[in-house]
């Protein structure tokens, strides 16, 4: 079994859950990116964090969106020990925000710590 890839326990993907995680959790944004994250029930899925990624359309075309989405699910699979457990995470680009790999990589683990402070703070 391959431990460092980018499954379906991995993602974000109901419609309702993008809502919810939006809506009842914390968020935190620097330059780069913008996350919501929300603590997951642990007790009966496993102790892992999921991400769901959002691109909005003017971010560019599809090629540039495609491109954000797979450097932000790229950065979560490399940047994975620097992310607390246990999280549901919602990532979008900042508006006119111009990334890189290397950007993203360095943006996502200290935002999502950042957010997750704030989770323990209410």
């Amino acid at each position: 079994m391959i431990v460092n890839r980018f499954g379906k326990r991995d993602r974000v993907k109901s419609g309702d859950d993008f809502t919810a995680i939006i809506r009842g959790g914390a968020f935190a944004a620097d330059d780069l990116l913008v996350v919501n994250v929300r603590q997951r029930d642990t007790d009966s899925v496993g102790a892992y964090s999921r991400i769901g990624i959002t691109i909005p359309k003017k971010t560019g075309p599809a090629v540039v969106r495609n491109r954000w989405k797979r450097w932000i699910r790229e950065a979560f699979r490399t940047q994975r020990a620097q992310i607390p457990i246990g999280l549901e995470i919602i990532v979008r680009p900042k508006r006119d925000a111009i990334g890189s790999f290397d950007a993203i990589a360095r943006s996502l683990p200290v935002t999502v710590r950042r957010a997750s402070r704030k989770l323990k703070d209410n």
